[in-house]
């Protein structure tokens, strides 16, 4: 029994067993894998960004002084047809659309999307503006012209980062000492009877820029405050890297943070 089990492990036919007794076949297999594996790694896209084509152009065509009704039947189905010549248009659906558009008073815009199965969207586009373009000469008088826009995919971003180092100790408490001695100063001067918490609102900012160039906002700031009953008799401080505005206050400190 023994032996027949054996003999029927011996006979059976497997994947393993295959490819050891016919090793020319494993080879040729390998070959043909690494070959595949080297033309699908040089072939593969390296943009940083993937090219998605934008399938979807805007015409749009003024007519001042029209109504949205003159300017839906004789601009808006206009555009329309020139559109639907091209073959390319997608097939509209109750969930997507390949023409649609909008009438308003003295303006027409006609969405216009081509069938996605389309990848030389310039082509087809470059086609559909030609058309447009002849038909500004049809158009009632004082219309257009119609303007065609499809680079809606067309986009450039440009991002600036501006970094500085962080200010030591020596620096922050010389500036403080700067703000404080400049708000005393102001206070001596300041009436004795004046009724009110005393308060003062600084703003801090590069020593490099003049006090002059924000002291617009500083005024602003004066009036909105003065207006909203925050503060009242006050009088703006210049400084090197600061403004103030000092004065009096009847309301408190929870108060005079959330208006600032």
């Amino acid at each position: 029994m023994a032996h027949e089990n054996v003999q029927q492990i011996t006979n059976r036919r497997n994947i393993p067993r295959f490819f050891v007794e016919h090793p020319h076949i494993s080879w040729m297999l390998l070959a043909g894998v690494l070959v595949w594996g080297w033309f699908g790694y040089t072939s593969m896209p390296q943009r940083k960004d993937p090219e998605i084509p934008v399938r979807v152009g805007v015409a749009a065509c003024p007519w001042p002084g029209a109504t949205a009704q003159q300017v839906e039947q004789f601009i808006t189905r206009k555009i329309e047809d020139v559109a639907a010549e091209n073959k390319t248009i997608h097939p509209g659906t109750d969930a997507d659309y390949g023409i649609k558009s909008i009438s308003l008073p003295g303006y027409s815009f006609v969405h216009i999307q081509l069938d996605e199965g389309i990848n030389d969207t310039k082509r087809q586009f470059s086609d559909i503006n030609l058309k447009l373009n002849a038909l500004n000469s049809q158009l009632p008088q004082g219309a257009g012209p119609i303007t065609f826009q499809s680079d809606f995919g067309d986009t450039a971003a440009l991002m600036l980062t501006v970094a500085s180092p962080k200010v030591d100790t020596i620096e922050i408490a010389a500036r403080s000492n700067s703000v404080e001695a400049s708000i005393r100063k102001t206070r001596e001067s300041n009436p004795k009877d004046r009724e009110g918490q005393p308060v003062t609102v600084v703003e801090s900012f590069p020593q490099s820029i003049s006090a002059r160039e924000v002291l617009d906002a500083g005024y602003l700031f004066q009036d909105q405050a003065t207006s909203a009953g925050i503060l009242h008799d006050s009088k703006i401080i210049q400084g090197n890297g600061f403004i103030a505005l000092d004065g009096v206050s009847h309301k408190d400190d929870g108060t005079i943070r959330a208006f600032i």
